[in-house]
């Protein structure tokens, strides 16, 4: 389960310590004439510093492994594999966006291209001991918004438990945790998993995590999202629930989730899971927002070919009594998924043209009691994306995509994207 994923310390760090250790051999070998010891002695010696400087160039062997701890992508996990101190990563995402000119209602659209440094992300970890680690994710997003992505304290007792306190990311679907541009083959992230589950989702609260043989398995216990936000906006979901650890004033702890996600590897390739999340959304109503969310996922590869699959469905326990206690109106129940397939075809010099298409339907309107809640088929979408991810090497990579969208009141417009994403 503790892969090693990259450099247990810079590479300045390393040659300052070999300097060190040439100054400390050279030394000894002038000492040796001053004091007169044997040839024995100088080679038991130098054997032992030999010894020191190949364990500290062996801790370097990893960089760009691929290989990951507790979900998380391999710069987020970094801090779990150096020996002690401080660690750093990264990642990053440019976008080029351009719509089509008309809708699938042949209606006039905006179409000016746009373009943005969408993030630029720094991982800052620190590991005190084998038992307690500190990880974060600062988020630079949209150029000028900062936010706490996550910041948490791991207490390691055993790979089988472990535990996690502070703002940590919601463990669900195949996104919200492994995030990073690299893993994901389009320029934007999964609708589905974007509008449902939705990453990325990060709230404070407490949990428990661990691996037995192949299952593992996670079980926390988060402050709730903000009902009153997921009410007032039907086109985004349960995205606008997302509070951020307390971002924008988003501060009130009167309701909690309870989330409960496992997964089992059959190998390093293929595994499959899910996870199911109860509680309330906080309001400042007398109803608060009741919801359960539950995702089914699987990834599968067979060599070069990769198959991915997931789906979601949100209920809101008590829509009835919500819609009588509010104005802004909720539908019972939310649905979607999507399914992608890839191929691997290897350049030269070990790089990967990744050609893809992934197919996603959900209604963010699917049951509703009619006489309550006015009948939006814009809430109904479906999403084909095809595409190319071109990695020159494996953290690096380039992306273009077409997406054909389609909404139930046809006015879906189709797009063509581009990007650029990298891990460090």
């Amino acid at each position: 389960m503790f892969e090693v994923s990259n450099k247990c310390a810079s590479l300045d760090t390393i040659n300052h310590r070999e300097v060190e250790m040439k100054l400390i051999l050279i030394l000894m070998l002038a000492s040796s004439t001053v004091f007169g010891a044997t040839n024995q002695d100088l080679e038991r010696k130098i054997d032992i510093l030999a010894d020191e400087i190949a364990a500290l160039k062996a801790s370097q062997s990893n960089i760009g492994s691929n290989q990951t701890a507790h979900g998380l992508g391999q710069a987020a996990s970094k801090v779990y594999f150096i020996n002690q101190g401080l660690s750093i990563g990264g990642y990053g995402e440019i976008t080029y966006n351009l719509k089509d000119a008309e809708d699938e209602d042949n209606n006039g659209t905006d179409r000016d291209p746009q373009t943005e440094a969408l993030r630029n992300i720094i991982y800052l970890g620190y590991k005190y001991n084998d038992k307690w680690i500190l990880n974060t994710e600062i988020e630079i997003e949209h150029v000028n918004e900062v936010f706490t992505e996550f910041l948490y304290l791991d207490y390691l007792a055993s790979e089988k438990l472990s535990y996690r306190f502070g703002l940590s990311l919601i463990p669900m679907g195949l996104t919200n945790e492994l995030h990073e541009p690299i893993y994901f083959n389009s320029v934007n992230r999964p609708e589905v998993e974007k509008y449902l589950l939705p990453s990325t989702w990060r709230e404070n609260g407490i949990g428990a995590f661990g691996k037995v043989g192949n299952f593992s398995y996670k079980a926390f216990l988060f402050n709730g999202p903000d009902g009153d936000a997921i009410a007032a906006k039907p086109s985004n979901g349960i995205r606008s629930g997302r509070k951020k650890g307390g971002a924008n004033g988003k501060k009130d702890a009167s309701t909690s989730l309870i989330v409960l996600n496992g997964n089992y590897a059959l190998n390093t390739a293929t595994s499959f899971g899910g996870s199911i999340a109860k509680g309330a959304g906080s309001s400042t109503s007398s109803e608060d927002l009741e919801l359960t969310i539950a995702e089914l996922h699987a990834s599968y590869r067979n060599k070069a070919l990769a198959v991915k699959f997931l789906a979601s469905r949100a209920d809101i326990n008590n829509a009835d009594d919500w819609n009588d206690a509010n104005a802004n109106k909720m539908a019972e129940v939310m649905d979607g998924f999507y399914i992608e397939a890839s191929y691997d075809i290897e350049g030269t010099q070990g790089s990967v043209y990744t050609p893809f298409v992934r197919f996603s339907e959900y209604d963010l309107q699917k049951e509703f009691d009619e006489d309550v809640v006015a009948n939006d088929r814009s809430l109904y979408r479906t999403n084909t994306v095809v595409g190319l991810a071109y990695k020159p090497i494996d953290r690096l990579v380039f992306k273009a995509d077409y997406s054909y969208k389609h909404r139930g009141d046809d006015t879906g417009v189709n797009e063509l994207n581009l990007g650029l994403g990298f891990v460090y």
